[in-house]
């Protein structure tokens, strides 16, 4: 073979990026690099902080931490290994949607059952949707709470994106809604307890929800709630705009969300002072201005593209408020474009009726819910808290392992029976992001809206802990009360917990 061919055979194989999207990459690469580094530097103060309490002798601390240095050699082992679908056997789809499906699986060496959530690569780029789906790949990576659906792994083939999450078994609370027709109060206070603890842990992150319904809310196998679906979320990301997908090559480095104009006054940033750029753009992060949502739960300020903070999800928590009482949302119409008329004029179109003999304290919370940003409650969480609505309700680290007013029927940990039948014989198809032949979707190009997108939970090997060894039992010094408290942390469980 000539050395014309030969050079030409080498450099075939080799797909040319543009240095636009070379630098998008390496952007992306130092953050996540960085923040690795800064989740071990808190994994081994975590470790620190637990043996002082315990009061582990010199030698037993020494061992302990060279165990967490043998996790975290194994983890980063595990981070190289590529995933595949084939590593999970599917049992079931419980759920399909416009982007793809999700469904019931199990991972094969581990036997531990998962949410496997599959999205269709052509259908994300045709609907200009890369930039939404890194956002929630970003929240469920990062989120670490009882509130959010937990994320185990995400990874990539050359036709899907996948996120592998707990199996939530109970159903979403939209199917209990539907089964029951109206809750009592009491059931309806639990479940607004415990949503505004969910959106304030969304908030703590730096996360906007957005989409706040009761079909993104699932209930467990004890009665408690998860979010899930953050398919609209933003952190204000640069990551989050979809600009930087685009494959006209225009990728300068901007604030999410950077509009030259229609700010709100909303903003809880310190004020702008003259050629202060980098306040400019604190300020801009504090506001949304894409029209996101679902018409029966958006609030106005979204609709009229006026500015929105984190507030739009407390209007949300208000409409599902009204929903579980009534037994329908306040601005049921027959057409989107007419609920959002009535959203939009709620001052007119928001009226409780006499005849759903709701409480003053529900009514109250829902109408100072379901008002102008200016006036609504959830500037914090505590505002919402301290309503007179959730009066005897304990908001403490224990509040989640109160007894739930309705606990759902299992059969067994893999019962679906909690989820809405799916037509098995209608298998996921291109039409169902529209069936465009969109050059942009063309996936044989190549393109850098995926990069990074691969994700594994630390200390997480499928849920059987063989990949990293367990902590042995903890040696404390021969004080009872010491002795009492390390016997106390030994009894709670380690690593992942089986979400049904």
């Amino acid at each position: 073979m000539s050395k014309e061919k030969e050079e030409e055979r080498r450099t075939s194989k080799v797909k040319y990026y543009s240095p636009q999207a070379f630098k998008f990459y390496m952007e992306q690469h130092i953050e996540n690099v960085m923040k690795s580094y800064q989740e071990r530097l808190l994994r081994r103060r975590q470790l620190e902080t637990e043996m002082s309490k315990v009061g582990l002798k010199s030698e037993d601390q020494n061992s302990m931490r060279k165990l967490l240095y043998q996790k975290e050699s194994n983890y980063i082992r595990l981070k190289r290994a590529k995933m595949d679908k084939s590593m999970f056997t599917k049992i079931k789809v419980i759920g399909r949607g416009a982007f793809g499906e999700v469904a019931l699986v199990r991972k094969i060496d581990a036997k531990h059952l998962y949410a496997m959530k599959t999205l269709r690569k052509t259908v994300v780029l045709e609907r200009n949707q890369v930039a939404h789906v890194k956002a929630e790949r970003d929240i469920l990576a990062e989120a670490d709470n009882e509130w959010v659906v937990k994320l185990y792994y995400s990874f990539q083939d050359k036709e899907n994106l996948y996120f592998v999450m707990d199996y939530i078994a109970g159903g979403d609370l939209m199917s209990l809604l539907i089964k029951k027709g109206i809750f009592e109060e009491k059931l309806a206070r639990f479940y607004i307890a415990e949503l505004t603890c969910a959106v304030e842990s969304v908030h703590k992150m730096g996360f906007i929800h957005r989409d706040i319904k009761p079909d993104n809310i699932l209930i467990d196998k004890d009665g408690h709630i998860k979010l899930t679906d953050f398919g609209l979320c933003t952190g204000f990301r640069w990551t989050h705009n979809s600009k930087y997908y685009q494959r006209n090559g225009e990728h300068g480095r901007q604030d999410s969300m950077d509009h030259a104009e229609g700010w709100s006054n909303e903003c809880r940033c310190t004020p702008l002072k003259p050629l202060e750029r980098r306040r400019k753009r604190d300020h801009q992060r504090c506001l949304a201005h894409s029209l996101v949502g679902t018409p029966n739960y958006i609030a106005p300020e979204v609709l009229l593209r006026q500015g929105y903070t984190q507030l739009c999800d407390w209007w949300s928590v208000g409409v599902i408020l009204y929903e579980m009482l009534v037994g329908q949302p306040p601005f049921l119409a027959n057409t989107p474009e007419q609920t959002q008329y009535k959203v939009i004029h709620w001052k007119e179109t928001l009226l409780i009726p006499e005849a759903a003999q709701l409480s003053p304290e529900a009514s109250d919370l829902i109408l100072k819910l379901c008002t102008s940003p200016e006036q609504r409650l959830g500037k914090n969480a505590s505002e919402v808290k301290a309503h007179p609505y959730f009066r005897g309700i304990e908001f403490n680290k224990d509040f989640r392992s109160q007894q739930a007013p309705f606990v759902p029927h299992l059969d067994n940990p893999a019962d679906t029976s909690n989820f809405d039948e799916i037509d098995t014989d209608n298998k996921m198809r291109s039409s169902c992001g529209g069936g465009s032949s969109d050059s942009d979707a063309d996936l044989s190009k190549p393109f850098h809206g995926f990069f990074e997108f691969t994700f594994r939970r630390f200390f997480d090997d499928g849920g059987a802990g063989l990949a990293y060894p367990r902590l042995p039992p903890l040696k404390p010094s021969p004080d009872p009360d010491e002795q009492q408290q390390s016997q106390q942390q030994q009894s709670q469980p380690q690593g992942p917990v089986y979400g049904v």
